[in-house]
């Protein structure tokens, strides 16, 4: 109930009247990227139809095996709307990729998303609007991120839509915390930094991933917790590409659920949730053992609760769209179902499956 409360009203469209560069909101987008050759020309192309073009794009190559490199510099000869820069890491991991391009930047304010994002046309446009109003409030500024493979409109595959429902969930109660000045999670498939305040030995560089939530930490750690902004107009959201199978996305929960045993103190509400959801499961899953009867009506409650809170984040970013009433509906009944054996099963695969990333060990 919080945090669809705390929800209500934080994301929808915005108009932008004053779509002039600022130079206070002037933006650099920052892309760690490694072996991207797939995708982010797609992210590019994007970019390039945009109503407001980012001041530069400074690309971090992660020693990249399949023709990233090249496929840059074949771009930047053809010519784009705004400068692109390629910056060498070789072997250093995001993190590191990160925080060169940040310190690289000649703007106020980077953006980082993910190499896999599509965005809109108001993209650039909204978060200097948005900036310009209200920048002066924030050192760190959280993005709408959902998870479909465009920019516009809701995921195709079912399975898709499940994962994105998920996510839209988990997004949810993110920005809910944010607006209630207790910010929990950040994500790094979109987001936005002031320069001068990015805490760039605050990342945890031996852990593979987690740049989001470790420089959240840092930033709640020096008691900057109330300067982490939302910008909530849906021109300024960027959509990820979802998981391909189910053993992707296990992985990938495998790999977000090991990083919560390595958050510092400051993360006690993301830490606090984590822990709750996890008690939560194993209960039901005891009580399935103890008395059948009462598991039925805790499920049966639990289904009921998730698919409301699920139904609202979801119509808000928008994972809806053409679907029609029978799909959304039946989409949300069938994750209710799934969602509990599907954490069950990643916490109980957590302490033995070695996941990587990247090419990389990631826990």
């Amino acid at each position: 109930m919080r945090w669809g409360l705390g929800f209500r009203g934080a994301l929808g469209p915005g108009e932008i009247r004053d779509t002039d560069q600022h130079s206070d909101a002037s933006i650099t987008l920052v892309l760690p990227v490694r072996n991207e050759v797939e995708t982010l020309p797609r992210l590019l192309a994007d970019l390039s139809e945009g109503s407001v073009f980012p001041a530069e794009v400074i690309v971090i190559d992660d020693d990249s095996s399949d023709g990233t490199t090249q496929m840059l510099a074949d771009l930047a000869a053809g010519g784009l709307p705004f400068a692109l820069r390629v910056l060498a890491n070789p072997g250093s991991g995001k993190k590191a990729g990160l925080s060169t391009g940040i310190r690289a930047a000649r703007t106020p304010w980077t953006v980082q998303v993910d190499a896999d994002v599509r965005v809109g046309k108001g993209f650039i446009a909204a978060i200097q609007h948005h900036l310009h109003r209200q920048g002066a409030q924030s050192d760190m500024l959280l993005l709408p991120l959902r998870l479909a493979d465009r920019a516009n409109g809701s995921p195709q595959r079912m399975f898709d839509l499940l994962q994105a429902l998920d996510f839209a969930a988990m997004q949810g109660w993110a920005v809910a915390a944010a607006r209630r000045a207790r910010p929990a999670m950040a994500s790094g498939g979109a987001w936005a930094w002031r320069n001068s305040a990015f805490p760039h030995d605050g990342l945890r560089p031996e852990l593979a991933s987690g740049d989001d939530v470790f420089s959240l930490a840092a930033l709640l750690e020096r008691g900057d917790g109330h300067r982490v902004g939302w910008c909530g107009n849906t021109e300024a959201m960027a959509s990820a590409a979802p998981m391909p199978d189910m053993r992707s996305l296990l992985d990938q929960r495998i790999r977000w659920g090991a990083k919560s045993s390595a958050y510092p103190k400051a993360l006690h509400e993301a830490r606090r949730v984590a822990t709750t959801i996890a008690a939560v499961h194993v209960s039901g899953l005891v009580l399935l053992v103890v008395s059948p009867a009462a598991a039925v009506a805790f499920w049966t409650g639990k289904a009921i609760i998730d698919i409301t809170y699920t139904h609202q984040v979801g119509k808000a970013f928008g994972l809806f769209g053409e679907t029609g009433r029978i799909r959304r509906w039946s989409a949300l009944m069938l994750l209710a179902l799934v969602h509990p054996p599907f954490i069950i099963t990643t916490l109980l695969l957590m302490p033995f499956r070695k996941v990587r990333w990247k090419g990389r060990p990631a826990t």
